[in-house]
């Protein structure tokens, strides 16, 4: 290509010089061959040249220069850069061809981006955590997920060792196991950040390029939640149906063998049993109310409910058992709290479970104070005991089915376990809260947030 521009440079100063002599030739004739005639030519001829010659020669260069200028365009990321084509020549296909490469990488180039927008759109909006190492165990690549799972920085992440980003030797097993062995390695981990978390983790093996080891992340830690109250539930119905059953079925086997003819032992033995009974009969029909609630298969009724109405109902209906203990029981409700819409019968059982817990386990002269007042659009009751109080870790557990902070207390007092689980479903059921505010050894306090 150079010695091609180099002959069309010569070749257009020779036509300069050929137009130039031609010029001069004239010049001399005008002249009669006088001597001052060809002096004259000869400077004209020089002038022209020295004009016309670079003229020229800026004219073919004119082309070269603007591929170079689209050239560098390109190499700067400007892919819409074109070189404009004037005349058929050597430059010419060299334009073309520029522009056909630049045509091509602005294609590739549209949808390389196209493809990552994809792919960083999938992995944003991916509930899994997604991890990329290469054969060093260094982060290429991370979605968001993980970075909320594990309170990490992307950014900061990315190139360092995944030891140094997650410090868990369990994790670092699993990535060397899978590296080592080339095939996809599967476990559970659990990790405290600050509370634990479990995580199921898959590794994936993958042999392209930079990239050696994909692990994805799914958060268990619901699923064993779950798993274990599932466990716990059943190992509870079978301990609290078991317990009465054994005690009712000793106290017959009693009256069989002859304490139905003792008048005195025989009446004792009967009001046990119905006692038993009644703590089963119970029991069936929290479970019974609780499984309807959790189905959706509850007709829930609706209408308008005055507030104060129902805290005075519940208060009227546990006031002689708060008596028996010399407790006092006092309502503080404010004047504009008004009313709500909801299921009159189903609210009223949460204030009784709740006020009924309060009274169980608050010691005699204790005292229980309900209140209720309008918060915004919600409606706020309260329920306050000065009784034994719940240990800060326990909290989070107290709204489970069968949850007893003290098992032994909670049964010589009659407890089945699902009172505050079965108020949790109907104030959720309500669009509503419930939660607890309690001081160990000084009282608790339940509230319970309503919309208005």
């Amino acid at each position: 290509m150079a010695s091609t521009l180099q002959r069309k440079f010569v070749l257009a100063l020779l036509g300069a010089a050929v137009a130039t002599l031609g010029l001069a030739y004239g010049l001399t004739l005008w002249f009669q061959n006088s001597t001052t005639g060809v002096i004259i030519s000869l400077i004209s001829a020089a002038l022209l040249i020295g004009i016309a010659g670079p003229i020229l020669a800026r004219r073919e260069m004119l082309p070269l220069e603007e591929i170079a200028s689209v050239a560098r365009a390109l190499a700067q990321g400007r892919m819409n850069q074109r070189v404009s084509i004037r005349s058929e020549n050597e430059l010419a296909e060299l334009g073309r061809a520029l522009n056909r490469m630049a045509a091509d990488l602005e294609t590739r180039l549209t949808e390389i981006t196209e493809d990552r927008t994809r792919l960083q759109a999938i992995l944003s909006s991916m509930v899994e955590g997604v991890l990329v190492l290469d054969h060093e165990s260094r982060i290429l690549l991370l979605n968001s997920a993980v970075e909320r799972m594990f309170r990490i920085e992307g950014p900061a992440a990315v190139g360092r060792p995944l030891i140094e980003v997650l410090r868990h030797g369990p994790l670092h097993r699993l990535v060397q196991k899978a590296l080592e062995t080339g095939t996809e390695q599967s476990s559970e981990i659990a990790m405290q950040m600050p509370e634990e978390r479990v995580f199921s983790v898959q590794a994936s093996v993958a042999q392209k390029e930079r990239v050696a080891v994909i692990l994805v992340f799914h958060d268990v830690t619901n699923l064993k939640r779950l798993e274990r109250v599932r466990k716990d539930f059943v190992a509870n119905v079978s301990h609290e149906l078991r317990t009465p059953l054994t005690s009712i079925k000793g106290y017959i086997e009693a009256l069989i063998d002859g304490a139905k003819d003792d008048p005195v032992k025989f009446g004792e033995f009967l009001k046990i049993i119905q006692k038993h009974t009644d703590q089963l009969n119970t029991l069936v029909y929290d479970l019974l109310q609780l499984s309807t609630i959790e189905s959706g298969q509850y007709q829930w009724r609706h209408a308008d409910v005055t507030v104060s109405s129902m805290i005075e109902k519940a208060v009227h209906l546990l006031r002689p058992m708060a008596e028996k203990k010399k407790q006092s029981i006092s309502i503080e409700c404010a004047a504009d709290v008004g009313a709500l819409t909801g299921d009159a019968d189903k609210l009223t059982q949460v204030l009784i479970n709740l006020i009924d817990n309060g009274i169980k386990y608050t010691p005699e002269g204790g005292r229980i104070t309900v209140e209720a007042r309008r918060t915004g659009k919600s409606v706020e009751i309260a329920v306050a005991d000065t009784g034994i109080g719940i240990p800060p870790k326990e909290i989070p557990r107290i709204f489970e089915r069968f949850y007893r902070v003290d098992r032994a207390r909670s049964r010589a007092i009659g407890g089945t376990g699902l009172g505050l689980s079965i108020v949790k479903h109907i104030v959720e059921a309500h669009g509503g809260t419930v939660a607890v505010e309690s001081e160990f050894g000084k009282g608790s306090r339940f509230v319970v947030s309503l919309p208005a």
